[in-house]
């Protein structure tokens, strides 16, 4: 079939976009190459245009959520309706250059990911499943009501800093950059956040936020529709199904199970057994729950050990009554189950949590910056930017 060719759309807007080599189309300049990788760096809509029809096989994509994050204007949209329709511009463009039973992941935010699924259906694909990625490195973004409470009835309309600048005095001067600091850059004053609770009103909310921590991230899977069967889709253009062994959960365990008779349940038990289910060494079938290294040590903790329970080959199985309905006899096992021990994190696929890459490990994209110097007066950068601004150099 030749190499697998792989989108993987690692940026919106402006950001960049990756793909595996073996495109051998007239494209934009590629930012990166090497081996394995060619990047792209610009907004996905344009270079995902310049794609011919049908030419990947898997597209991989991390899009913005429609959170507003950090504030950043790329990833906030006027309404949830708006962010639907982008996602379902960009979703249509990655169904065409798919080939047919090509799949697509999408990964999306836990509070906006319905619009995100709703556009991949629209566009034209199969929702074949969703993923749950459970990891423990999440950070709550609530909102302390109590605060809230404290800073609208002193009138500083919930600016906590304000009320904390306000309540301290000295000790908040105290918390500021010199000195000796805590763990997180301050001066340890003795104080906390329960300590700046002022009004009746407050104390009772104490406690109190509006959101939860993250811990999930839900990946939308979508599936282009086959030409024709699967049989006949995989043979065809090599795509359309997925590669179970490939991402089986590693085990050492005998998974073998006994053989099963074919009228046990409301027969009279003694048919001829069916050829017993073999262990596959690869491992458990993946599963559609995903955990990291932290989610799945919590996992185990609450679970501690579990053992499934061995039998040997030739352990007479007995029911009471010899049976449901009394006809069975007692039958011998043909073959061992399978024992094992462990947390119950081993039924899921773990993956070890990994830092995103520092600065120095990427690549750099140019930019025409520069950087002026800070004893200049404001009149005189002014001048200079305006005067840089009309020759095309961005200013910092």
């Amino acid at each position: 079939m030749g190499s697998t060719r792989a989108l993987t759309i690692s940026g919106f807007a402006g950001r960049s976009v990756g793909m595996s080599l073996g495109m051998e189309v007239a494209m934009t300049e590629p930012y990166y190459q090497d081996d394995s990788v060619t990047l792209y760096h610009g907004d996905c809509l344009d270079v995902l245009r310049e794609l011919p029809d049908a030419s990947v096989d898997s597209v991989v994509t991390d899009p913005p959520y429609a959170l507003e994050f950090m504030g950043k204007s790329w990833d906030g949209w006027s309404s949830p309706r708006a962010f639907q329709e982008w996602c379902t511009a960009w979703v249509t463009e990655c169904l065409r250059v798919l080939k047919p039973g090509g799949h697509m992941l999408a990964f999306g935010g836990s509070r906006t990911w319905h619009r995100l699924a709703s556009a991949v259906e629209d566009a034209g694909f199969e929702i074949r499943d969703s993923i749950a990625w459970l990891y423990g490195s999440g950070f709550p973004k609530s909102l302390d009501v109590s605060k809230a409470i404290t800073g609208t009835q002193m009138g500083y309309g919930g600016n906590s800093g304000a009320v904390r600048r306000a309540t301290m005095g000295d000790a908040y001067a105290e918390s500021g950059r010199q000195g000796n600091r805590d763990g997180a850059g301050r001066r340890d004053t003795g104080l906390n956040a329960h300590d700046l609770v002022l009004t009746p009103d407050a104390a009772t909310w104490q406690g109190w936020g509006t959101a939860l921590k993250p811990a999930f991230e839900p990946i939308v899977v979508g599936r282009k529709p086959l030409a024709g069967t699967v049989a006949a889709n995989v043979l065809a253009h090599g795509t359309g199904a997925l590669n179970i062994d490939g991402c089986r959960v590693a085990t050492d365990e005998d998974r073998s199970r006994p053989p099963r008779t074919p009228n046990a349940i409301y027969g009279a038990g003694r048919g001829a057994s069916i050829t017993a289910s073999e262990s596959n060494p690869a491992g458990r079938w993946p599963s559609n729950v995903v955990l990291d290294e932290s989610q799945a040590e919590v996992l185990d903790e609450q679970s501690g050990v579990l053992t499934s329970g061995l039998m040997p080959s030739g352990t007479p199985k007995r029911g009471k009554l010899a049976g449901i309905l009394g006809e069975f006899k007692p039958q011998d096992s043909t073959s061992a189950t399978y024992g094992d021990s462990g947390g119950a994190s081993r039924f899921f696929p773990t993956f070890r949590y990994e830092a995103k890459a520092p600065t120095s490990e990427r690549p750099r994209i140019p930019r025409n910056v520069l950087r002026l110097r800070t004893d200049l007066t404001p009149a005189q950068v002014d001048h200079v930017r305006a005067r840089l601004t009309e020759a095309g150099v961005q200013v910092d």
